[in-house]
């Protein structure tokens, strides 16, 4: 049984396949356009999806990204900031040694004591040092507070051979909190970018691992009163003592620089790793979507010489008709 094909059939298949190669044409130019080989998700399915699991895989690596630059920066300020603390330390515990020297006079002790005391106040204002958004680095959770300031006891007394500080008679308060402020740097670990003033200036601790019970501050300031008392000795319990504070206040110190350095470094691993993700990320995604330009030209050529047989034959097969015979 023979199969009769319509004048209107052959009409509607020759313009679907002139829609179909227009469609692909159009297709090919807007990839071309965009750069992508996947415009839409109809493109290719299995490769739009792959590409979004990517994409979003490369979106919270640039999260972690930048809070691990942001923790570098906060590491690397906390760390130039225990560097100067740790300076005047040492250059505080070299004169306090130095003035130890029985050759030493009243005055010369005197002159000592008003460099340390100079370098006391720097050492203030280091502790209220600020970060670079006009927060206080070293006051825990309460960074918009200034955690340290002067109490109301004087820098002398009366009887200066009696003078002691403690942690009842406090040569500097703390305003601040233990608070430890974190970043999410991975998805798996958070890093610690700050340091509590209460742990680096208020806890010193001696040789031994125990509190001496004193402050950065008061360690020093009570070298400041003993160097200022007339025929002071360095065999003097107090001379002994607040020398050993400023040896533990370095050690203290030190500590910190070494528990910032260790987190910086980690972090610095982290980061090189984060970047060669992204790196894979970025390869991947471009394998997706990125398109083939030689290739993609060469089929529009492809699809424009088809796309013109088409129409050229159309024309010529909508024009036969019985009476063109006749």
């Amino acid at each position: 049984m023979s199969m009769r094909i319509s004048t209107q059939q052959l009409y509607n298949g020759g313009v679907s396949g002139i829609q179909r190669l227009q469609s692909s044409l159009y297709t090919l130019q807007n990839q071309i356009d965009t750069g992508r080989k996947i415009v839409t998700p109809k493109d290719d399915p299995v490769g739009s999806a792959q590409a979004l699991v990517v994409s979003q895989a490369n979106s919270v690596n640039a999260l972690y990204l930048k809070n691990q630059a942001s923790a570098t920066t906060k590491l690397n300020s906390l760390d130039s900031i225990l560097g100067g603390v740790n300076d005047q330390l040492q250059n505080i515990y070299e004169k306090a040694v130095a003035a130890g020297n029985g050759s030493y006079s009243d005055t010369d002790r005197a002159a000592v004591a008003t460099e340390l005391s100079e370098r006391l106040n720097n050492l203030i204002g280091l502790a209220n040092s600020q970060d670079g958004t006009g927060r206080y680095v070293f006051a825990g959770f309460q960074s918009t507070t200034q955690p340290f300031s002067l109490s109301a006891n004087p820098a002398s007394t009366t009887n200066p051979s009696a003078y002691s500080l403690s942690p009842a008679n406090a040569y500097v308060n703390y305003n601040g909190d233990d608070g430890a402020q974190t970043l999410q740097v991975s998805a798996s670990e958070s890093v610690q970018t700050n340091l509590p003033g209460s742990d680096v200036f208020m806890r010193i601790r001696d040789s031994s691992g125990n509190a001496t019970g004193r402050s950065v501050f008061d360690a020093v300031q009570n070298m400041v009163e003993f160097l200022k008392t007339p025929g002071a000795s360095a065999s003097s319990s107090r001379y002994t003592t607040a020398l050993g504070d400023i040896s533990a206040s370095i050690a203290t110190v030190s500590k910190g620089l070494s528990t910032v350095g260790a987190r910086a470094s980690s972090l610095e691993s982290m980061t090189n790793t984060a970047g060669d993700r992204k790196l894979q990320y970025e390869e991947q995604l471009s394998n997706l979507q990125d398109l083939d330009y030689a290739s993609a030209l060469t089929a529009v050529s492809q699809q424009k010489l088809q796309l013109e047989a088409a129409q050229s034959t159309f024309a010529l097969t909508s024009k036969l008709s019985l009476f063109d015979h006749i």
